[in-house]
């Protein structure tokens, strides 16, 4: 059944190489998911069979599958009645002989690290130096996919093009932590609407290095719409007001509170004003009514009017007298 892997569920998929190849440009969409379907039996079964009745059927029977499959032919070849993709199969050997590679690091590593336990301790089953092996292989895979987001999702938009070792490290530290590419990228197209709306120039924009360690992706900016309604402070907010007369107490709107609608609705002779300038108005107002009165004097009955001026009244008849008596006038 050909080259058939038993612990191999994927394949590398250069997504790059795929689009650019020649055979695939000319394709159209159902022929790409022919394509791409063999492709992915081929991996499982090790290889296709050459007959068109059961590659039709793998392919779901499509309707125009004989017209489809006379441009997808040429991505393939036949060796003794099965079909192959060179491409693929050039990628199970690179995976089988890096297995073995692996295989035997890890069988030399796991042995000389027991080699001072006692006889008990048995030597790494196959099984056991296999599970190493895979994941070594998944951290490896991982590496590349992140390294490959680094260069076409991240770097190939940050405003900085400065110390790009350091920032993809961090990046791909980022990543095997479990930070989402789209958490990061959506928030570097967050920092670049604020940074363009600001005028900052590329000087004062950090490192990517800096951006990327201190975690400014999660940072939230008042030029994201979101944000600014969330922070924005809302205008129907109830006050609390107070009429300085007679002390009525209300709740309403401040922008619907203005002119004839601030007449109290209580005693209707003065106007409400917050509660606080209110309790001010009212606490003056008791001040100046407790303030002591000027004392009246017995004779004129008048507040304020004192012995001397009494004197000085009595003081101007008698001159005027006189000089009526003298006959001047």
């Amino acid at each position: 059944m050909g080259n058939k892997i038993g612990k191999a569920p994927a394949f590398q998929f250069y997504a790059g190489d795929f689009l650019s190849d020649i055979n695939v440009t000319t394709m159209t969409m159902a022929q790409r998911g022919i394509y791409i379907t063999l492709l992915a039996y081929e991996w499982i079964e090790g290889s296709l069979p050459s007959d068109m009745l059961k590659l039709r059927i793998l392919c779901g029977n499509h309707n125009d599958f004989d017209a489809d499959w006379s441009i997808v032919r040429d991505c393939f070849f036949e060796k003794n009645g099965r079909l192959y993709n060179r491409r693929l199969e050039s990628e199970r050997t690179n995976m089988i002989e890096y297995r073995e590679r692996m295989s035997a690091n890890g069988r030399k590593g796991a042995k000389s690290r027991w080699q001072g336990h006692s006889k008990a301790i048995a030597e790494p089953s196959i099984i056991e130096v296999e599970e190493e092996v895979e994941v070594k292989i998944k951290k490896n895979n991982d590496n590349q996919i992140f390294k490959k987001e680094f260069e076409s999702d991240f770097w190939s938009i940050y405003p900085r093009r400065d110390n790009k070792k350091r920032a993809q490290d961090k990046f791909i530290s980022l990543r095997k932590k479990g930070t989402s590419v789209e958490t990061i990228i959506n928030g570097l197209e967050s920092y670049k609407k604020y940074w363009k709306q600001h005028g900052t120039s590329a000087e004062y924009i950090p490192m990517a290095s800096t951006w990327l360690n201190q975690e400014r992706f999660n940072d939230e900016l008042l030029s994201d719409t979101k944000t600014v309604d969330r922070l924005s402070v809302k205008k129907d907010i109830e006050k609390e007001y107070m009429c300085p007369s007679c002390e009525h107490e209300i709740k309403t709107k401040e922008e619907d509170f203005t002119g004839s609608k601030a007449l109290c609705k209580s005693c209707k002779e003065d106007f409400y004003l917050s509660k606080v300038s209110a309790m001010i108005e009212i606490r003056a107002k008791k001040a100046e009514l407790a303030k002591p009165r000027s004392p009246r004097t017995p004779e004129s009955g008048l507040p304020g009017k004192t012995q001397a001026s009494t004197s000085s009244d009595e003081s101007t008849q008698s001159l005027g007298s006189l000089l009526e008596n003298l006959g001047v006038h």
